[in-house]
């Protein structure tokens, strides 16, 4: 172990992590974990260490972000995004099943499904030219069978959205394999996880808005009022309403993707698969995106 520790503080302030102790112990304790968890899987700490940079230097709080790192998930992540011998096949093991239920919960036609479940597979671990393998975005910042499920449903999702505009698939009825009326565990997970966090930002976003921004909001969407009678209001073109209307809109979801993004640490791909699986889920009406908070 005194090796191991040695190695990552020789590269810990290459990868942007800053040459503290603390944060040398604690990367050495995140490695030790992870590779306690899979022994045959012979990641080397630097690259390793090198992983744990790309998600968390210049985050601020290393130490705390470090601590916070689902250990045995990020190691084996890592281990497919180096390409470890064996870190494929031990990722495909432990989540096949989870990737395969999420497909059928999705409804996905059963003559599809296996070509679906390839090409995710493919995108996860292998990448295509220009992309690098999506394992590699994995943060470790929450469990990886949930990160597994937001992909496989966001996978599904989207096939059945180029199915219903290709219309090439017949016999299914794709708005209730997008919309199920059966409970699906997949969808319920992801709105347990995600959907306070969505409501959270989505009410922050709104508070950043630029006033007029925000009360052309309020009217059109808690009071009901229409383009022309906005603009009747502030008397100005229904044109130049219209345009008052998509802007605050338009801000209102950029300030919640760029919250989330902060808030969860993640990607921009992230936060477009949870907004995508989340965003019917959320039970939250413009009265209450409106109301002020309580004392």
């Amino acid at each position: 172990m005194s090796d191991g520790i040695s190695s990552i503080r020789s590269i810990q302030k290459e990868a942007g992590l800053g040459g503290g102790e603390e944060v040398g112990r604690a990367l050495a304790r995140l490695y030790a974990e992870g590779r306690a968890a899979f022994p045959d899987l012979a990641l080397p700490v630097d690259s390793f260490v090198r992983h744990v940079g790309r998600h968390v230097a210049d985050k601020g709080g290393t130490e705390a972000l470090i601590a916070a790192i689902h250990a045995a998930d990020f190691y084996l992540a890592c281990a497919c995004h180096e390409r470890i011998r064996g870190s494929a096949e031990a990722l495909r093991a432990r989540y096949e099943a989870d990737v395969d239920a999420a497909l059928r919960s999705r409804k996905v036609p059963p003559a599809h499904r296996d070509e679906l479940r390839q090409v995710l597979w493919e995108k996860l671990l292998v990448g295509r030219p220009g992309a690098p393998p999506k394992i590699g975005d994995y943060a470790g910042r929450g469990p990886l069978g949930g990160w597994m499920r937001v992909a496989a449903v966001r996978a599904a999702l989207n096939f059945l959205e180029q199915v219903k505009s290709d219309r090439l698939v017949v016999g299914e009825d794709l708005d209730d394999a997008r919309h199920p009326t059966t409970p699906d565990p997949e969808l319920a997970f992801l709105k347990a996880h995600y959907r306070d966090e969505v409501q959270r930002a989505l009410k922050d976003a709104l508070e950043n808005l630029e006033t007029d921004e925000r009360n052309v909001l309020r009217l059109h969407v808690l009071d009901g009022l229409s383009i022309d009678r906005i603009a009747a209001v502030y008397g100005v073109h229904r044109a130049t309403a219209a345009r008052w209307v998509t802007r605050g809109r338009d801000a209102l979801l950029r300030g919640t993707r760029e919250l989330l993004e902060k808030r969860l640490r993640i990607d921009q791909a992230e936060v477009e698969s949870i907004l995508d699986v989340v965003r019917s889920q959320i039970s939250l009406s413009p009265s209450a995106l409106f109301r002020p908070a309580g004392p």
